[in-house]
């Protein structure tokens, strides 16, 4: 188990600095498109920080994808929010949020994804280049147990302002198909967790399509022992350590273990595990560099004004 964790390290590093997966982008450099996979006030309370680190005043589009208690994605709404220099946005997103001129309605009972990127202003809405924008979420429980999580960047490489946002390694950099995540077995009242996943492959929001795709699950125990899972993937999902990753102590034989992913489409991802519902901890997944795939997000023209 050492040594598959020191792998994991590795790899994560490599992600994190190596310039060969410049296409796969930076975690820890501002970006031009900003991604919270998780953004969950069903079962949380869902605090988004956005900090614009360059001194210029700059506008970001966000998108927030969503659906109510047990249902299917049925809500996708946009807002704009306007910064000054240096300036750092915070919202506790089940209020809704009226300051310095920005106006956006609260998300209670509503859990999804949301994905932020920079125009040029708030009539246009044509995108825009810069990488000055970084963030992170922080989920708070009723019980008392919260982890937090970095939003993903994409650095801006060539952005064309078409409303069609390519994360191709050329406008964009591109997203990974390959996570990893390790962590503790469920054990009924005691540990328990969620990997919740979100892709940018192929959205349109125009005709409202987003391909289906499997994400294939390929998991070792403590002492080497491999099994795999093959989760569907539509719009948006939070897998269940028990019922979908199948990672409870009776069917994983040890208490640690640890994942790693492969599919077709580029993932947006984060684990996180509780104790009890008191004590909560995970954040980000580790990207593999190397596996990095297109996508292409169409957004809906602007009206003529």
């Amino acid at each position: 188990m050492r040594k598959l964790i020191f792998a994991l390290v590795l790899c994560m590093s490599v992600g994190l600095f190596a310039t060969q997966a410049r296409a796969q982008g930076f975690m820890n450099e501002p970006g031009s498109l900003l991604a919270f996979p998780l953004v969950d006030n069903i079962n949380f309370s869902t605090i988004i920080n956005i900090a614009n680190t360059c001194n210029t005043d700059e506008v970001l589009e966000c998108y927030i994808i969503t659906h109510g208690p047990g249902g299917a994605i049925d809500e996708k709404k946009d807002f704009v929010i306007e910064f000054t220099g240096k300036e750092a946005f915070v919202w506790m997103t089940t209020n809704s949020y009226n300051q310095r001129g920005n106006q956006i309605q609260g998300f209670n009972g509503r859990k999804g994804y949301m994905f932020c990127f920079m125009i040029d202003d708030k009539y246009s809405q044509l995108e825009e280049g810069g990488d000055c924008f970084k963030g992170d979420a922080v989920l708070l429980s009723p019980t008392g147990s919260a982890f937090s999580y970095n939003a993903i960047p994409h650095q801006g490489l060539a952005v064309v302002g078409d409303r069609v946002l390519n994360l191709d390694g050329v406008e964009y950099s591109e997203a990974t198909s390959q996570v990893m995540f390790e962590g503790l077995a469920e054990i009924p009242g005691a540990i328990g967790g969620t990997l919740a996943v979100a892709s940018p492959g192929d959205i349109d929001f125009i005709n409202s399509e987003q391909p289906e795709f499997d994400i294939n699950v390929y998991c070792w125990n403590e002492v080497e022992t491999k099994m795999s899972r093959h989760l569907p993937f539509k719009d948006f999902a939070q897998y269940d350590l028990t019922k979908d990753l199948q990672l409870d102590i009776n069917q994983v034989f040890t208490l640690g273990w640890h994942c790693a992913t492969t599919a077709t489409q580029p993932l947006w991802a984060v684990f996180h595990q509780n104790l009890a519902g008191v004590f909560g901890w995970g954040g980000n997944v580790w990207q593999q560099p190397g596996t990095n795939v297109a996508a292409t997000i169409t957004l809906p023209p602007v009206p003529v004004q």
